[in-house]
């Protein structure tokens, strides 16, 4: 038995048209059609807001992350905590296990309550991404005692000083210490003293690179080639030192403020 398919032309959907029996099929289909459209876009909307409201985990901290701190250091310390929150307030590229950031640091400061994000870290390995159009990553050569090396971590922060010799107002040589720079970022750390047992480490150097501002390059350079740069570690916390403070064998007896020749009269 053959069946054939009837198509219909124009002329004949027009003649389907004309009839009031014709007209209610095709307004019944459009119906059906319409109401098939609307009940798939309710469904992808309930599917939406459905996934929104939907917990996720996220890394919060819960004190400041300073720029420069490195993952490891932030998950060994516990800088964070694990916070549930709707899919709709997690924030792009947030941050739910400490292994995403790990071997990588801080490109900005992170505040308590904010979520960690990827854009947030670099590789530690990429010094650039790590300084801003002021900043610059300065190597500074210093001995095992003066620079902390072997103590010190990437990410840790460090005050600046300097130590020099100069003339006072009658010719003598003096010693004088000053603070270079406040709260500098170690962005990589010296290598620990090498040696046999026995050996004297103490003449050992290694390079210590920190961050620091233009014109503080500057003065950090000189003082390694013309004084000694020593390093002070800091917390996060710490208070500030006295920038102006300058240290002389009076000051520290007699608390006299000691006025080198061409500093003073």
């Amino acid at each position: 038995m053959e069946v054939t398919a009837k198509r219909y032309s124009g002329t004949d959907w027009r003649k389907l048209l004309s009839t009031r029996r014709g007209t209610i099929i095709v307004a019944g289909v459009c119906t059906l059609i319409a109401a098939g459209i609307i009940i798939f876009a309710l469904h992808r909307y309930s599917q939406s807001v459905n996934a929104q409201g939907q917990p996720e985990t996220v890394l919060v901290a819960t004190q400041l992350i300073q720029k420069g701190t490195t993952g490891n250091q932030i998950a060994a310390a516990g800088l964070f905590h694990a916070t549930r929150i709707v899919a709709k307030q997690v924030s792009p590229g947030a941050i739910a296990d400490t292994a995403a950031i790990a071997g990588k640091v801080a490109v900005v400061n992170i505040y308590p309550g904010q979520q960690l994000t990827l854009a947030d870290f670099a590789a530690s390995g990429d010094l650039a991404t790590q300084l801003g159009p002021s900043d610059r990553a300065l190597s500074i050569p210093l001995a095992q005692g003066p620079g902390l090396v072997g103590q010190l971590a990437v990410g840790d922060h460090v005050d600046v000083y300097g130590s020099y010799l100069v003339l006072d107002s009658l010719g003598r040589s003096v010693p004088l210490t000053k603070l270079l720079v406040a709260n500098a970022t170690v962005l990589k750390a010296g290598s620990p003293p090498g040696g046999s047992l026995g050996t004297s480490t103490t003449t050992q150097t290694s390079d210590v690179v920190i961050k620091v501002s233009i014109g503080d390059a500057a003065k950090i350079a000189f003082t390694a080639t013309s004084g000694t740069v020593w390093l002070s570690l800091r917390s996060a916390n710490a208070t500030a030192p006295d920038a102006a403070a300058i240290t002389s064998i009076d000051s520290i007896l007699f608390g006299r403020k000691p006025i080198p020749s061409g500093l003073g009269s």
